[in-house]
């Protein structure tokens, strides 16, 4: 009997999840030799492709098992991982250590994937500690997957140690700490590593030490998001020098950064000269336009975009939407709105339904854009009732600063700015008690006023300022320059308007 089971195991193709005899031959094995379980969840584990439902099987096998080996543990683990399990495989590779069974490495970088995905920071950083008590921490892989996960869960810290450790740095764990650094914000630490690995030619030639496509479009996209033009500038340079823009990925990640950082002359440069485009790219492309004020371009290279038989999709209509607004075409504006559903099928999200408020807010229509607020089929969201309250304040429109503030306060009770806004408006109009009970309700709320700050990027480093800011270094020369430009407005005949400040 024994013989003819593992003649079958061995013979039989891997076992799919629905397989009407999965039970049948779980329920025989149980009953008669339950030493051949691990090899009937082998066969299980290779035929559960694309399913959850045979891995779980297998999770249950797998956890009635007294000391499953090394290898089953990293099947189950890296299968767990691979369909989004994240707890349960967690919850395997836990098991495993519990009972005992030696952990191969092979099951370390699924589990810290899992780690963090979930996000699961603790236990991450005990598998870390793992795997430095079992010598794994010189495994590439490992050492990649440390970084990732130390990226994801915003550990930058332990995620650059975990680098300096490496001995000898490939091109996987440099690109993985590039684009934590780029993800994060800290474009000063991405370049300089980026810097490192373009400089050093002959150890990317000794390493294949070399920025691949991910990071590329990660230190793009986070020089478009933070509008640093000096990194993207040098990003960009560095790209078209290598000649890698031609790929439609980092293509079009680079069109998106040159035009959100405003070079909107390269941009176009570069999408005229890519000859192979998706609709990513016309994408970027039309909203580039669209957000550095050439709205007839943006339509007509639409219409470019229909006849080359491209189908758009919700991005293409945020990217006309604002081509609309930033020029006032109300009428457009609806047409392109109307034909999402009706011609292409698109149902409006509230990125649209905000447009198209900003766009009425913008005409002064505010009565319009309550109405479309009213009839919408998504809930407003804060941006949508913010844009109609500024909208108030600049037409002295009390009572439906007093509707938006009513719906702002129930979204984000702690943003001070819904309050003060209101206060303003009361005050302009001249109802001094409302704007004093306004102030007197901050207080009570104990809502605190956030003071904005600007921002500037100089040699690589983004320097801040707040009002009446004197931490700077340099402050005494920056209010010098700051005067001088004052009077130089003042001689220009610049008279500035004060009354909603």
């Amino acid at each position: 009997m024994r013989e003819r089971l593992i003649s079958l195991l061995h013979r039989s193709p891997p076992l799919p999840p629905h397989h009407g005899h999965v039970a049948q031959i779980h329920a025989l094995l149980l009953r008669s030799d339950p030493d051949l379980l691990p090899l009937f969840l082998d066969r299980l584990l290779l035929g559960l492709y694309p399913s959850a439902a045979a891995v779980r099987h297998a999770r249950k096998l797998f956890d009635a098992l007294p000391q499953p080996d090394s290898v089953l543990c990293s099947s189950v683990v890296s299968a767990c991982s691979k369909l989004s399990l994240h707890r349960e495989a967690l919850a395997a590779f836990y098991s495993a250590h519990r009972k005992g069974s030696p952990i191969l490495f092979l099951a370390i970088p699924p589990v810290l994937k899992s780690c963090a995905w979930l996000p699961a920071a603790d236990q991450g950083k005990q598998v870390h500690c793992h795997v430095l008590l079992r010598g794994l921490g010189s495994n590439v892989f490992i050492q990649a997957a440390l970084i990732d996960f130390y990226c994801k869960t915003g550990d930058l810290g332990s995620a650059r140690r975990a680098f300096d450790e490496i001995a000898f740095k490939d091109a996987v764990t440099v690109n993985c700490l590039i684009s934590g650094y780029s993800k994060a914000g800290d474009v000063v630490e991405a370049r300089r590593l980026f810097d490192d690995m373009t400089r050093r030619t002959s150890m990317m030639k000794a390493e294949n030490c070399k920025p691949n496509e991910v990071t590329l479009v990660s230190v793009l996209s986070a020089s478009a998001q933070l509008g640093s033009v000096e990194f993207g500038q040098h990003i960009g340079s560095y790209i078209e020098s290598q000649e890698l823009a031609s790929g439609v990925y980092v293509g079009s990640a680079l069109v998106d950064m040159y035009s959100k950082c405003g070079n909107i002359g390269g941009a176009r440069r570069l999408f005229s000269k890519m000859k192979q485009r998706d609709v990513i790219t016309w994408n970027s492309m039309i909203a580039g336009l669209a957000f550095n004020g050439f709205a007839q371009e943006a339509f007509d290279l639409y219409h470019r975009m229909r006849d080359q038989h491209f189908k758009p999709t919700d991005v293409t209509f945020v990217g006309l939407l604002t081509a609309c607004t930033h020029t006032g075409r109300v009428e457009q504006g609806l047409a392109f709105f109307r034909s999402m559903k009706r011609e292409h099928g698109i149902a409006p999200k509230v990125e649209h339904c905000a447009c198209i408020v900003d766009l009425f807010c913008r005409s002064g229509r505010l009565e319009d854009a309550y109405k479309f607020i009213r009839e919408m089929e998504t809930e407003p969201n804060v941006v949508i009732w913010g844009t109609l309250l500024s909208a108030c304040r600049i037409h002295s429109n009390v009572e439906l600063a007093e509707v938006a503030v009513k719906k702002l306060v129930v979204l984000e009770p702690n943003n001070s700015s819904n309050y003060v806004l209101l206060s303003n408006i009361y005050a302009n109009a001249g109802r001094w008690e409302e704007a004093r009970k306004m102030r007197d309700l901050m207080r009570c709320k104990n809502v605190q006023k956030l003071y904005a700050y600007s921002w500037i990027e100089l040699e690589g480093a983004v320097h801040k300022f707040l009002v009446d800011d004197t931490s700077h270094p340099s402050c005494d020369e920056i209010y010098k320059a700051v005067d001088g430009l004052s009077l130089q407005l003042k001689w220009v005949g610049y008279d500035p308007n004060l009354e909603l400040i």
